[in-house]
């Protein structure tokens, strides 16, 4: 998630009314405030934010969590209860927590809630869970919510459109937003970015340009902390692609010299297909007893 948050909070913090709307599913909502959270006595993720919020005449807290994937460290029950307790503590009013999944397979075993006990004992905790694959996709192109219009491409579809035309109207429904450059730039990367969770980047790479997309004051930023991110795993890989490789090389040529009248081309192949390491190391120890070429391939393909 690391990655994202920094544009998932820019976004909150642009459209603050849009995702409150989207969280208490009605427009009779105006956020007050943005609240700083950052000094509370919990650990509080980067991409967690808080706002006050008026609703029917109510003053509140309004806490979103935004979600790539399932909560590892903590149960999400658990982690949206110690935020909100830290809330109301500090400004001793309501708080509605919000977690918002952006993965297709994030949050489907979340309860959204936490309780224990009976009428006399315990505690009953409740927060509102949205997951962006279950939405459907069409209202938000049509609807006034320009800061969700990044998100629109993890939602639902129309029914009978498929992937690559839904994802242009959702491009173009961003390309015709009212807004100036820069922001237009900057929800259109969102929406790349966003969009390639579920989806394959070229479709992006091809509806939108790095120009459109470079008018936004992120892009320079995160591309860069990409490059410079991605230098560091492509040393890691080329180091576990050198192993691999090596692996490869002395399993044939154990085959090779144990078999010198077997050919090697489907060994070769199939091996090229064993990502990992340890499994290349099992078949080198299988590569020794075999009996036959042929009684390895069946080690190698089951």
């Amino acid at each position: 998630m690391a990655k994202y948050d920094e544009i998932v909070k820019h976004l909150m913090e642009r459209f603050a009314d849009e995702f409150a709307q989207l969280a208490f599913n009605t427009t009779d909502v105006e956020v007050v405030a943005k609240l700083d959270t950052e000094q509370q006595t919990i650990k509080v993720h980067r991409n967690d934010m808080t706002f006050e919020v008026r609703r029917d005449n109510e003053e509140a807290i309004l806490h979103i969590e935004v979600q790539t994937e399932d909560s590892r460290d903590k149960p999400m029950p658990l982690r949206v209860l110690a935020y909100a307790s830290v809330l109301m503590l500090s400004y001793e009013m309501p708080v509605y927590s919000l977690v918002l999944y952006l993965g297709a397979n994030a949050g489907r075993t979340d309860p959204g809630g936490y309780s224990y006990g009976d009428g006399t004992f315990g505690l009953q905790h409740k927060y509102q869970v949205i997951r962006l694959v279950d939405l459907e996709g069409e209202p938000f192109l049509d609807a006034a919510s320009v800061g969700l219009l990044p998100f629109t491409p993890l939602m639902k579809p129309p029914e009978g459109i498929e992937t690559e035309a839904w994802i242009r109207k959702c491009v173009e429904a961003t390309e015709a937003a009212p807004v100036d450059s820069q922001t237009r730039g900057t929800l259109l990367f969102a929406l790349s970015t966003f969009g390639s969770l579920v989806h394959d980047p070229l479709f992006f790479e091809k509806l939108i340009s790095e120009e459109m997309m470079q008018e936004s004051p992120f892009y320079e930023i995160i591309k860069q902390r990409g490059i410079e991110q991605g230098i560091e795993q492509g040393i890691e890989q080329g180091i576990e692609q050198g192993s691999r490789e090596m692996s490869i090389r002395i399993i044939l040529s154990v085959l090779t010299k144990r078999f010198p009248q077997q050919n090697m081309q489907r060994v070769s192949e199939a091996l090229g297909s064993v990502l990992s390491l340890d499994r290349l190391i099992q078949l080198h120890l299988t590569a020794i007893d075999t009996p036959s070429v042929e009684s390895f391939l069946s080690v190698l393909n089951e």
